[in-house]
């Protein structure tokens, strides 16, 4: 049985997201869910990132939506999670 670390409760929602990686590559990629404090990316290619990697990740489905910097804290062969990192 897995850990649970969720501080807080997620809401599914599909979205499609513009993804930056610390390679400075831009991907556009699709969020499962999200909280208060991260989300979740699909992707089949999780080479784009590592554990720990800084990231910023931006919705497409906001006009002039804020750039939200964001850790990677865990990665599975469906995608990986990120937690926000906001002051």
């Amino acid at each position: 049985m897995a850990i649970e670390n969720r501080r807080h409760e997620r809401v599914n929602h599909a979205a499609m997201l513009r993804v930056l990686t610390n390679s400075d590559q831009v991907y556009t990629l699709e969020m499962q869910d999200f909280s208060e404090s991260g989300l979740y990316v699909i992707t089949d290619d999780t080479s784009i990132v590592e554990m720990g990697a800084m990231i910023e990740v931006q919705t497409l489905e906001i006009e002039d939506a804020p750039v939200l910097p964001s850790k990677v804290v865990r990665i599975d062969k469906a995608g990986f999670g990120v937690e926000f990192m906001l002051d």
